[in-house]
């Protein structure tokens, strides 16, 4: 099993649901993708529960390493970077 997750560092004044949004409209993408096992899609906001800031962050389980590969060097995850301009 393996774990891979990322982190996003949004500005505090960040509407953050633009990320729910997100998370609602893409989400869905990822269901089927070979050996996925579990997906979150966490967030912390500034000023609620201690948060110091805001911030967007996936976690992916998955079964084999063969999926996550290919989530991360077929495309996928590229697009992902691309949207938040890296």
């Amino acid at each position: 099993m393996h774990a891979m997750q990322y982190h996003v560092d949004l500005p505090a004044d960040y509407d953050m649901n633009i990320i729910r949004k997100r998370v609602l409209n893409n989400g869905w993408k990822t269901d089927g993708y070979q050996d996925l096992l579990f997906k979150a899609y966490l967030i912390t906001e500034k000023d609620k529960h201690r948060s110091l800031h805001n911030g967007y962050c996936p976690l992916y389980i998955w079964k084999q390493s063969e999926g996550m590969t290919d989530f991360v060097f077929k495309g996928s995850f590229d697009h992902i970077l691309r949207s938040f301009g890296w």
